[in-house]
């Protein structure tokens, strides 16, 4: 099976999260993985409580055949380093082909995150233009750039696959989704203001955060 870890702080998950994920589905994907993050080192506003973004992401997910969630960094606890996320996945899934979702504006900034080269050599990379227009193949430069030194020194273009190989076999593939200019941190602020939310984010999300009182000063 063809299996991709989507992580994120889903604070809370919106129609963007679940458009890329339904897209990559049809595509190529056999089943993705929600993997809401416990706390994390790089975020400027702090995160609603892990459980409760949990339960959200649960209750849209629930009835879709190729999604589903999984609290293995809450349960870790402390600090949540997708490094330790994807070789725990290894684990559990070592006979299957595992990807790792990413936005284009994350991958850019893949040099900073922990073992870095340790995700790439683990798995492979599926990375969605996010805050970009579609990528463009005529000048994929700043996308090699960016990758730690000992992966960039061996990589190859695959242009037509719309990938770069390394030496270790795994690839990073560019995939262009559907663009969608929603932010999580729109959705708060808009909570907080008293503006309406819809079409923005499924409405059983909305009436949960309304009912429970999240994001709401």
């Amino acid at each position: 099976m063809k299996i991709a870890i989507f992580g994120g702080s889903f604070n809370p998950i919106h129609f963007g999260h679940l458009r890329a994920a339904e897209e990559l589905s049809q595509d190529f994907l056999d089943k993705i993985i929600f993997v809401p993050t416990n706390t994390t080192s790089n975020k400027k506003s702090p995160l609603h409580s892990p459980d409760e973004r949990l339960k959200m992401i649960s209750s849209v997910v629930k009835n879709h055949r190729g999604f589903e969630v999984s609290d293995i960094e809450i349960r870790r606890g402390g600090v949540s380093y997708s490094y330790e996320t994807v070789l725990r996945f290894k684990d559990l899934y070592p006979n299957d082909d595992l990807y790792f979702i990413v936005g284009s504006d994350a991958y850019l900034k893949i040099k900073t995150w922990k073992h870095s080269s340790g995700i790439f050599n683990t798995v492979n990379f599926i990375v969605i233009n996010r805050g970009c227009g579609s990528f463009n193949w005529k000048n994929m430069d700043e996308y090699i750039n960016c990758l730690p030194d000992d992966i960039k020194s061996t990589i190859v273009k695959d242009p037509e696959r719309k990938r770069f190989v390394s030496s270790s076999g795994n690839f990073i593939i560019f995939f262009n989704i559907t663009r969608m200019d929603i932010s999580s941190t729109l959705i708060r602020d808009n909570f907080k203001k008293n503006v309406s939310n819809r079409f923005l984010l499924p409405k059983e999300i909305i009436d949960y955060i309304i009912k429970n009182r999240i994001y709401v000063k």
